[in-house]
């Protein structure tokens, strides 16, 4: 068994102070907490809206940037609820805190998305369905409310609707709640920002299935690695990616987008490529999925953010 003494060493014999060891399990447990409780991809949800309205040149609003927090925090709590047989074999870790921290998280869960249909109210009940999408969607894919006659009472037991469910759903609010808030009509970009983020998400989505694939297996999950395997898989995602970026920068170029904006577009599915890429050759694959690749645009909205205040207007 480890000792005190023994923390004081790095595995290259190094000594460390005892409160370096300290700080690591204190900051990895904030990690945790950020990553378990839904934190985190709550506030990478800032981020995300914050990129849709840059491409679609929209106002940022505060309102909605805060909507695009909770929800994301709401609908992974409650999803982390229905996932749980899943959770016991993938992520044994992930499951101890949840149902550690059972109730609070759910009735947390609840009041955050009653806030953010309250604050998507301000703009009317087109911003109120908006809002609405992913939790309905989350509703139908993880809850037995299908009729027995379809052969199916969930849609996450029917193949590939996980990530068909998950791109839909977010790239809808996430391209026509600032839409709706500001009062705009829909343009050229909000048919690229639409196509762009459904891309995302969807590949967002099969990357930890990738690595969850013996307990969605085990749960009769047919996720999309289950069914043709993980080099298979990320075959698949990379030439979705990349068909996705030809696409979306012939259009835009089409529709006179302006170049930073062609290349935010184009970062993105470098970035994003690199997340598929890395997968099987990082053992780190908590730190793909769950970090790199759940916080890619808050790390592109904060970039953005440092360049349009610091450098020069992008819009």
């Amino acid at each position: 068994m480890p000792t005190v003494c023994d923390a004081n060493h790095t595995d290259n014999g190094v000594r460390l102070p005892a409160i370096g060891f300290g700080l690591r399990r204190t900051v990895r447990s904030v990690v945790d907490f950020l990553l378990f409780s839904s934190t985190f991809v709550g506030i990478a949800g800032v981020g995300m809206v914050y990129t849709s309205c840059l491409i679609q040149r929209l106002e940022p609003l505060v309102p909605v940037l805060a909507i695009m927090m909770l929800v994301p925090f709401s609908v992974y709590n409650m999803n982390r609820k229905t996932d749980e047989e899943e959770d016991s074999i993938n992520r044994q870790d992930r499951y101890s805190f949840t149902k550690r921290f059972e109730k609070p998280l759910f009735y947390g869960a609840l009041l955050a998305y009653l806030a953010a249909v309250l604050i998507a109210a301000i703009y009317g009940p087109v911003a109120i369905l908006v809002t609405l999408v992913p939790l309905i969607a989350g509703i139908f894919y993880s809850m037995p409310i299908l009729p027995s006659c379809l052969g199916y009472r969930r849609l996450k037991e029917i193949p590939v609707m996980k990530n068909l469910v998950v791109g839909g759903s977010w790239s809808l609010i996430l391209v026509f709640l600032p839409v709706v808030a500001n009062g705009s009509p829909v343009t050229m970009e909000t048919g690229l920002c639409l196509l762009f983020f459904f891309t995302y998400a969807f590949i967002a989505s099969s990357l930890p299935d990738m690595r969850d694939r013996e307990g969605d297996a085990l749960a009769g999950v047919r996720t999309i690695p289950v069914l043709i395997g993980v080099h298979r898989t990320k075959g698949v995602l990379g030439l979705m990616n990349w068909t996705t970026a030809c696409v979306v920068v012939m259009l835009g170029i089409a529709a006179t987008i302006p170049p930073f904006i062609a290349a935010l577009y184009t970062g993105a599915h470098v970035y994003t490529q690199c997340c598929i890429t890395s997968f099987g050759r990082i053992n780190q694959h908590d730190l793909i999925c769950d970090i790199l690749s759940d916080g890619q645009f808050l790390i592109i909205g904060l970039v953005i953010f440092l360049f349009q205040g610091s450098i020069l207007p992008l819009i």
